[in-house]
């Protein structure tokens, strides 16, 4: 086994101390049918969508970044289509759901991508990590299909912050299955990230309001002062990484058959005058 293969084999030991507790109920996350039904209805609530605006507006932004031939987009709501007005060629969305809309998708486990290596230079994952069974092994498969240098755009909801202690509440009372989910934060996902190989550009915030349905239905309700985009509270997050190559090591020269050839310096020649 390679030292690369050694590595990412290891990931899930990552923060053993405070992640083993925790991986017992990961394993009672719903499926991903009945966790996308879930979230369909709460996005068309006053409150889910606000906060899909929120993310719209973050995800545009840093589309008008990518660039590229083929983007793949992986929701845990397939029924969204969030690349509107993306540079990028070509751009599908695919799941294990299979949705007849007449828009490209297609039916896969996120674990099991039917794509070859570095071939998609992009990738939206909207909260389809906090909702698989596995993450890790997602963002594993993640970094196979993206081409070197290749964007990754993650979207999650906010543990630290108002709405997440709200989701947090409703997952405790057995109010929905759609917040029987993974808790995912910045650092942890950067500490993923960094062992697979991705490195972190930048991570920005949103919805920093009260994480309430009246309040929700203000319009514009998440526009504000750019600092708030960046403020660790606010609901929902946007972490872009990019796909790093490990640069090649230089090869010495390789020498001619034979002994070198020396080359012949210009030498002054020397005058005829006597010294005096």
């Amino acid at each position: 086994m390679s030292r690369r293969e050694g590595t990412i084999a290891a990931l899930p030991t990552v923060n053993a101390g405070g992640d083993q507790s925790a991986m017992s109920a990961w394993r009672k996350v719903p499926s991903a049918a009945v966790s996308a039904r879930a979230l369909q209805d709460w996005f068309t609530t006053p409150l889910g969508a606000a906060v899909l605006a929120a993310e719209r507006r973050l995800l545009m932004r840093q589309l008008d970044e990518c660039f590229g031939y083929h983007l793949l987009q992986l929701s845990v709501d397939d029924s969204l289509t969030l690349f509107d007005g993306s540079r990028v060629q070509r751009c599908f969305r695919a799941g294990p759901v299979f949705r007849a809309d007449g828009q490209p998708f297609i039916q896969c486990d996120y674990q099991s991508l039917p794509f070859d290596c570095d071939s998609l230079d992009v990738v939206i994952v909207h909260h389809s990590l906090e909702f698989c069974v596995s993450p890790h092994a997602v963002l594993r498969e993640l970094h196979r299909v993206l081409v070197p240098h290749g964007r990754l755009l993650l979207m999650g909801f906010n543990p630290w912050s108002l709405l997440g202690a709200r989701l947090r509440l409703a997952a405790d009372f057995g109010r929905s299955v759609a917040w029987q989910r993974h808790s995912l934060t910045v650092p942890r996902l950067r500490d993923w990230l960094a062992l697979l190989g991705f490195g972190c550009e930048r991570v920005e915030y949103g919805f920093s309001q009260l994480p309430l349905h009246r309040t929700a239905r203000q319009p514009a309700a998440d526009e504000g002062p750019l600092w708030r985009d960046y403020w660790p509270l606010g609901g929902i997050y946007l972490l872009s990484a990019r796909k790093e190559v490990a640069a090649g090591i230089p090869l010495k020269p390789r020498w001619t058959k034979g002994r070198p050839r020396l080359v012949a310096l210009p030498v002054a020649k020397p005058t005829g005058r006597a010294a005096g």
